[in-house]
């Protein structure tokens, strides 16, 4: 998988490449040697194939040069030279992905992240960019070549995942897109996976508030998200399209982790978001993704993740997707729906409907599905529900906590329903403080709960000795 380098970052690079630097001068005042000078005149603003020619000759002098205990960007670092560390930060960044064997004795260095980890608190701007795009590079190379992480590495990943996940919260769509990206390639391992998500109050949350920021559309005030285009491009729901597709990235990389799998959406409810953006997908990429992201959630985690599959109601969208596609030309996109289909078909023939009624008031996510207004569904099953404990009180749960008006009314609905055919239960809603809500909710702004409260507090006082 590869990435083209955010143009925010493009941009700077190709700034820092383009000034002129007064070697000479630094020399004269003991900030680098002539010889170190000599080396990077010869790879200075010189054609791409000389510089890697160049440096494969001496892959071990410019490692050292570069980042050695006694190399010029420590030095230009101790000398507050500003314009050389950003300088030999560039450099160092173009050669990574130029010359691997460069890569390879940069990281045989004695601990070869501790200098750029300590730029990352620069109070240059752009000095801690410049740097934690280095070690992303440097860390996505040592992770995929070392099955056991170094010391070093373990100390690094979590200081660099904690300066990203600060960019992530910023109102500015470039820098997110900057953490967002350098996830990316950073989590291409268990171990970058596991440490992500063991951080996960830092890194996950605000990925996810991005996700359901796409989804229910603009955002508003604070929480508005800036698109990574500066407002201009593609937006889907108020979020640039790229950073969008960036964020499903990570999700996907993140759900090839079982236990990730199994945890991420009763902690971040993300299928509900994912579903919603499957659904108005602007561009193929993203409904790829977004069926990759689902495929893994199903596969990985049936058992947590199949019951609000199903109560997204997705499986008629994704059975009518599977006709513009055929094996033969998207293979990987048909093999994900057809395994989404066949899960999900296979998962809905095993419920009943008194079983799929508890799914959905223990998912929180009511609608008007039939069993809330099928008269026959409550005369058969109102006492069975009363007598499960744990879904009255998660119905009572969302009647008191949910602000969404549709899931109100709905549960307003059934509890007026669930007293009139079972009277005995007005005392176990009245000590779940059922009664008192539905008073309160006679005076909602919206008409629908409104009328779903009254009908419910008619009820109530209709067997209020029962």
């Amino acid at each position: 998988m590869s990435l083209d380098t955010p143009r925010y970052l493009s941009e700077l690079f190709l700034n820092i490449r383009g000034r002129s630097i007064a070697w000479d001068a630094h020399v004269r005042a003991g900030l680098i040697t002539d010889s170190d000078v000599k080396k990077i005149k010869a790879i200075d603003k010189v054609l791409k194939e000389k510089q890697i020619s160049v440096v494969e000759k001496d892959v071990d002098g410019y490692a050292t040069l570069v980042l050695g205990p006694e190399g010029a960007l420590r030095k230009a670092t101790d000398g507050k030279r500003v314009d050389v560390v950003a300088y030999m930060l560039v450099l160092l960044g173009d050669l990574l992905k130029g010359v691997p064997a460069f890569t390879d004795s940069l990281l045989s260095l004695p601990k070869p992240f501790a200098h750029l980890l300590s730029l990352l608190s620069h109070t240059d701007e752009s000095t801690p960019l410049l740097s934690a795009s280095v070690l992303t590079t440097l860390l996505t190379a040592y992770l995929k070549s070392s099955e056991r992480p170094s010391s070093d590495a373990r100390d690094a990943l979590p200081k660099l995942y904690h300066f990203f996940a600060g960019l992530t919260k910023s109102p500015d769509g470039h820098l997110q897109d900057i953490a967002i990206q350098s996830y990316v390639s950073l989590l291409r391992s268990t171990f970058a996976r596991t440490t992500f998500w063991d951080m996960e109050g830092e890194t996950v949350v605000p990925i996810v508030k991005i996700l359901e920021t796409a989804a229910a559309g603009n955002g508003s005030g604070g929480d508005r998200v800036t698109g990574v285009t500066g407002g201009t491009g593609i937006v889907q729901g108020g979020v640039g399209l790229q950073l969008l597709y960036h964020v499903l990235l990570v999700i996907w990389e993140l759900t090839f982790e079982e236990s990730v799998a199994e945890e991420i959406n009763p902690k971040y409810d993300v299928i509900p978001p994912i579903t919603e953006i499957l659904r108005s997908s602007l561009k193929e990429k993203i409904t790829r993704l977004a069926l990759a992201t689902l495929a893994n959630l199903a596969t990985k985690s049936p058992s947590t993740n199949l019951p609000p599959l199903l109560l997204s109601n997705i499986l008629p969208y994704l059975q009518q997707l599977s006709s513009r596609f055929t094996s033969s030309s998207d293979p990987d996109l048909t093999a994900d729906l057809s395994s989404l289909i066949e899960a999900l078909d296979t998962f809905q023939s095993s419920q009943t409907t008194l079983s799929s009624y508890r799914l959905e008031i223990l998912s929180g996510h009511l609608r008007w599905s039939p069993p809330h207004r099928n008269e026959g569904f409550w005369k058969r099953h109102a006492r069975e529900i009363m007598d499960d404990t744990e879904l009255v009180k998660a119905l009572a749960r969302v009647l008191s906590s949910s602000t969404d008006k549709t899931v109100l009314a709905v549960a307003a609905n059934d509890v007026g329903v669930l007293v009139r055919e079972a009277p005995g239960s007005r005392k176990k809603w009245e000590e779940q403080g059922v009664k008192s809500r539905v008073m309160e909710l006679m005076g909602d702004s919206d008409a629908e709960v409104r009328y779903e409260a009254l009908k419910a507090v008619q009820g109530f006082l209709a067997h209020a000795f029962s």
